[in-house]
Formats: C-alpha cells, sequence, structure tokens
C-alpha cells in the first residue's frame, strides 16, 4: 500500500497491479534463469579456455592407468 501512494496510484489500482505483476513473473524468471546460466558458462569459457566442456577427470584417470 505504501509503495501505491508513494506513486500517486489510487487504493483501487492494488488489484490491477497484482494481476499485472502475477502474469509478468513468469517471463521475468526464465529471463533470470536464462541470464544466469549463459554468464556462468561464459565465466567458465574465460577461465578455463576454448575446451572446458570436456570432462578433466576422465582425461587425468587416462594418463594414470
Amino acid at each position: 500500500m505504501l509503495v501505491v501512494s508513494i506513486f500517486g496510484f489510487p487504493v483501487e489500482a492494488i488489484p490491477l497491479l497484482t494481476v499485472i505483476t502475477t502474469i509478468t513473473d513468469i517471463p521475468n524468471t526464465i529471463l533470470n534463469t536464462t541470464g544466469n546460466t549463459v554468464s556462468s558458462m561464459l565465466v567458465s569459457r574465460l577461465v578455463e579456455g576454448k575446451d572446458w566442456l570436456i570432462d578433466k577427470t576422465a582425461i587425468t584417470t587416462k594418463k594414470i592407468s
């Protein structure tokens, strides 16, 4: 209610704002999780190099055997 009064909306706008927030929540969540995944993959690529996706433990096991 405080946020509604700060922006100058009438109290009757609360149900409408609740519906709009509910509708836009799913795309916002999808965009957030996709962005997190992409950014972590980019950091891995920068830190580990070009072949960052190859399993390093399999390579180490083959060298030991």
